[in-house]
Formats: structure tokens, C-alpha cells, sequence
């Protein structure tokens, strides 16, 4: 205990693993992720494990959809993060795709991470509380999945504003430094602002395109059957995808805006001032030193590109995601053992 008070870094760890162990501890006897009708046994090591073996269409579906969409729209993001930093000269063309490899390293993993477990915990939730609003299982199950991927993502997410802002010039000269200067703790600087941000932001994104997405779903299904067409299975195009997409990223972006300023101010803080030290140490400090520096509207600084950076990006996500999805399972490829034992059984 007096480790966990003396290192806020370690406990914010701890208490972030609690959703992963509970998950896996709640599917040792779940038919959910049963494989051939018998259910996983084993401690929570196995049952996360087999859990993920069994979600994999979704793990690759999200991450050829992450790399894309950051890859794509990374000179976006880098614009948004100067602006915010009150860099002189944000628009400059030079350095467009500066620490884009050490981003591509985190948010890859991340997309793997977040989207794949949302997708585990959202078809936990849905056999085991099946009574429950489909908003609240949909919000539930994007705060657990982005608690999963944070772990992963809060070093690279330090690394690439720190290197958008001038402080670096190279994926790794920036973890040298910050490894040199502040050790390992230093990788999770601003961390409890990256939770603040991510966790509302994925809240707003997945339950709107969830919703856009059913309800899309339910009118396209009566407006076959009122044409007397006959299909197996009502999905979504990848335009239909780019438009629920849009329309869930753009509210998302805006609506968070305020903490993705909190974020990246705590994450490029030096440390070498006062006011530097105060940025750092908490969402609330940081805020307060934005209100009483730049007024209101400073919280809002970096709107507009952030919902040019962010609502592309999901559309972009969730076209490829789809696509992907429907591919793979299409072809059979990655589909679970469990699933191809039913398919044989039905047979």
C-alpha cells in the first residue's frame, strides 16, 4: 500500500488491469466463449487468452482499420496538437510526418486492444444481461475496452505529442530522453488526462454509431421486405459505414474537444516551471490554469482540426473495419474454433 501512495503511476496501472481481471474471472464459466460446446476453465491468464484467440476476425478487422486511418490522417493530428501548444508557426509543411512510425507503434496495438475487447465485453453483456438498455451495454462495454488499450497507448501517445510539438525530433530520441530524465514513469505523464479524454470520447463514439448503425439496419431490413427481397442478412456498405461514421465522429470530436486540450497539454509539460509542474499534475489543475490564462474558449482551442483529424478518421475506421469484418468472415478466415464446430455440427 505505501508503494501504491508513493507511486500514483503504479496504482493507476493496477486499477486499470481490475476491468481485464473481473472480464476473464466472469468468462471461466460464460457459454459465451464456449468452443465445441464445453466451457474454458483455467485461471484469468487462460481465459483472457482464449477469449482473444476466439475474437480474432475482430482484433485483424481493427487493426488494418487503425493503421489505415492513422497512417492517413496523421498530418491532421500533428496540425491540432501545434495549435494547441500555441506552436508558431502550426501549418508549416516541414516535419508533416514526424513521429509518425512511434504512432503507428501505439495505436495499432491500441485499435487491437480497444476495439477487439469492445467487442468481447459487448457480447458478454448482451447473453448475460440481455434486459439492459442497448445504450448503456454499448457504453459499458467502450469505457472497459478503452481502459484495456490505454495501458498500451498513454507512452506513444507522450512520445508523438512531445515530438508534434518540436520537442523531438525522432521516435527515439524521444523515449531516450524521457526514459533518461524521468524514467519509466515519464511514458505515462498526463496519463489520467489521456483516460478523461479517450474514455467520454469512445463512450460518444461507439454507443452513436452503435445506434445510427441499428437503426440504419432496421430501416434498410423493412424497406427490403416492403420490396419482397429475400436476404439472408441485412449489412452495411462501406458507404453506409462512412456515413454512420461521420456522423458518430463528428459529435464525439466536438463534444471532447475541451479534454483533448487537457490531454495534450499534460503530456508535453516539462516540468520546469511551477505553472509547468502544476499542468502535469492534474485534469483539474490543468483546467484551471486554461480558464484563467485563455478564458473559456482556450478549452476549445484546436476544435476545428480535431474534428477534421477525428471525423475522417473514424469514417475511414469504420469503412475499413466493416470491410474487413465482412471479408474474413466472408472467407473464413480467423473465424473461431467454436463457431466452425457449430457450422460442422448444423452440417
Amino acid at each position: 500500500l505505501d508503494t501504491m501512495k508513493a507511486n500514483p503511476i503504479l496504482s493507476a496501472l493496477l486499477l486499470l488491469c481490475l476491468p481485464l481481471i473481473v472480464a476473464a474471472r466472469a468468462t471461466v464459466t460464460s457459454p459465451v466463449f464456449a468452443r465445441g460446446g464445453e466451457q474454458h476453465k483455467g485461471g484469468p491468464l487462460q481465459t483472457f487468452l482464449s477469449t482473444v484467440k476466439d475474437a480474432r476476425q475482430h482484433l485483424v478487422a481493427a487493426a488494418v482499420a487503425r493503421g489505415t486511418c492513422t497512417a492517413i490522417m496523421y498530418p491532421m493530428d500533428l496540425i491540432k496538437t501545434r495549435i494547441q501548444v500555441s506552436h508558431p508557426n502550426p501549418l508549416q509543411l516541414e516535419g508533416l510526418f514526424d513521429g509518425l512510425g512511434g504512432s503507428l507503434l501505439g495505436q495499432i496495438p491500441y485499435g487491437v486492444l480497444t476495439f477487439g475487447s469492445y467487442e468481447v465485453y459487448k457480447r458478454t453483456l448482451q447473453e448475460r444481461f440481455p434486459d439492459w438498455k442497448p445504450a448503456f451495454r454499448y457504453a459499458l462495454a467502450a469505457i472497459m475496452g478503452d481502459l484495456s488499450g490505454s495501458l498500451w497507448l498513454c507512452p506513444s501517445e507522450v512520445v508523438k505529442n512531445q515530438i508534434q510539438a518540436g520537442m523531438y525530433k525522432t521516435t527515439r530520441q524521444a523515449y531516450s530522453s524521457i526514459l533518461k530524465t524521468k524514467g519509466f514513469g515519464g511514458l505515462y505523464q498526463g496519463f489520467l488526462g489521456l483516460a478523461a479524454r479517450d474514455i467520454p470520447f469512445r463512450v460518444c463514439q461507439l454507443t452513436s454509431y452503435e445506434i445510427v448503425k441499428s437503426i440504419y439496419l432496421k430501416s434498410k431490413a423493412a424497406k427490403n421486405q416492403r420490396q419482397q427481397q429475400a436476404q439472408a442478412e441485412v449489412a452495411l456498405s462501406p458507404v453506409e459505414s462512412a456515413i454512420c461514421g461521420a456522423i458518430a465522429g463528428t459529435f464525439s470530436a466536438a463534444v471532447t474537444t475541451p479534454l483533448d486540450r487537457i490531454k495534450t497539454l499534460m503530456a508535453v509539460s516539462t516540468e520546469t516551471s511551477a505553472a509547468a509542474a502544476g499542468v502535469s499534475s492534474s485534469v483539474f489543475a490543468c483546467a484551471s490554469m486554461i480558464l484563467n490564462e485563455e478564458g473559456p474558449l482556450g478549452l476549445l482551442k484546436g476544435l476545428v482540426p480535431r474534428i477534421v483529424y477525428v471525423a475522417p478518421s473514424v469514417t475511414i475506421f469504420f469503412i475499413v473495419y466493416e470491410a474487413a469484418q465482412q471479408r474474413l468472415k466472408s472467407s473464413g478466415a480467423f473465424e473461431p474454433n467454436y463457431k466452425k464446430e457449430q457450422k460442422s455440427k448444423r452440417q
